[in-house]
């Protein structure tokens, strides 16, 4: 399945957004733990059972108050505990009276059942307080059902109040998927706060397809793919109208004067992988900027937008990419322009086919940075 970033997590030389997993310190530790209490942790059974949404992998002070893991000894080594994305602390952003604030909430969102191909998928020293929110737990059964409790989590987290009230009315977030179907719900949930959205969507692929086109149409579950999730949001009324933009497309289409005309109808102007030969960087930027004028912007980001020699560990992969560095200036301007990002995700990292050097994931780790960088740089009101 699609995870978020978990490359060298216990080093620190990769952030990572989530972890599934725990480590037992030491021997001692070891005997305390006895059978039943790990078969019990690893079902869960010590999380939140109450709580509307669950977080895996996110009670470990519980954890280990529970097996007396502190009475000796209250030091924590850094490469011990849940990893988090940066090292960040771990916060329980789905409980709206929480006592603990915070600006930017980095979002695990292990989804990948909207896949049609392959499954598997320093701005912390500023202004922002940035908090790892943990994962949303979504069911691996329904895909309906997954989409359902993913637009749960985000709602919970985009309804909290910021630490720094003077840079901004709302949290924001960054999600880390995950297959790119978590778009639509992230959108849904950001809509209660922010409104409608013009999203920058950067993807080889339009991901407008009507469903009808995708062999779908014929019920509500097979309508929704990570190929037709912006089709659904326009039908929605989730989208700025014609402020929409695809940046690096370049994947062949079904049908080509149908799949065009239905993209347009659903606000988007294009911006082809090979025009950044023709027009360079800086015009792209001054293209994005002209066309989503005052809105606010979600950015979502397949990373099958670069070519594959640069990030191989996606499922649908498509030559004639951009290179990391167009895509990061492209942020970069973007950044500097002052355009208003309310949120974000990166998504279709499949760890499973990345290579020994783990160059996707520094990639994506790279990329989330530079979108953090940019949310610090740009405070937002609503």
């Amino acid at each position: 399945m699609l995870r978020p970033i978990n490359a060298l997590a216990g080093l620190g030389l990769v952030p990572v957004a989530f972890a599934a997993a725990f480590a037992v310190p030491n021997a001692r530790m070891q005997q305390q733990l006895s059978a039943s209490t790990h078969s019990a942790f690893l079902g869960g059974s010590i999380f939140r059972q109450q709580s509307d949404i669950n977080v895996f992998s996110t009670e470990q002070d519980e954890f280990y108050i529970e097996n007396d893991f502190h009475l000796t000894n209250d030091f924590t080594p850094p490469y011990s505990g849940i990893a988090t994305f940066a090292h960040l602390n771990w916060t329980n952003c789905f409980v709206p009276a929480s006592d603990e604030t915070f600006d930017i909430g980095i979002v695990g969102a292990p989804f990948d059942l909207g896949v049609t191909m392959d499954h598997g998928v320093n701005p912390f020293t500023d202004w922002a307080s940035v908090v790892d929110c943990g994962d949303i737990s979504n069911t691996p059964f329904d895909k309906l059902q997954a989409i359902h409790e993913l637009e749960a989590g985000w709602t919970k987290i985009a309804s909290r109040k910021p630490q720094n009230k003077d840079k901004g009315d709302h949290v924001r977030l960054i999600s880390i998927g995950g297959d790119h179907t978590i778009t639509l719900p992230a959108i849904r949930a950001l809509q209660h706060t922010w409104g409608q959205v013009a999203v920058l969507h950067f993807d080889s692929h339009l991901d407008t397809w009507d469903p009808k086109q995708l062999g779908g149409g014929l019920t509500k579950y097979s309508e929704v793919t990570h190929g037709s999730m912006l089709h659904i949001a326009h039908e929605e009324g989730l989208l700025s109208d014609d402020s929409n933009m695809h940046l690096g497309s370049r994947s062949m289409l079904f049908d080509k004067h149908y799949d065009m005309e239905n993209d347009a109808r659903c606000g988007f102007t294009v911006i082809r992988a090979r025009m950044i030969d023709d027009i360079g960087v800086d015009e792209i930027v001054r293209r994005i900027v002209e066309t989503v004028g005052d809105n606010y912007i979600y950015v979502s980001i397949d990373i099958d937008v670069l070519d594959p020699a640069f990030t191989p560990a996606t499922g649908t992969i498509e030559p004639g990419g951009w290179t990391t560095r167009e895509l990061l200036r492209i942020l970069y301007g973007l950044s500097q322009a002052g355009l208003p990002i309310i949120g974000a995700d990166v998504v279709e990292f499949a760890p499973v086919y990345d290579n020994k050097a783990e160059t996707t994931a520094l990639t994506v780790t790279q990329i989330v940075y530079e979108l953090l960088q940019w949310m610090i740089h740009v405070p937002v009101n609503a």
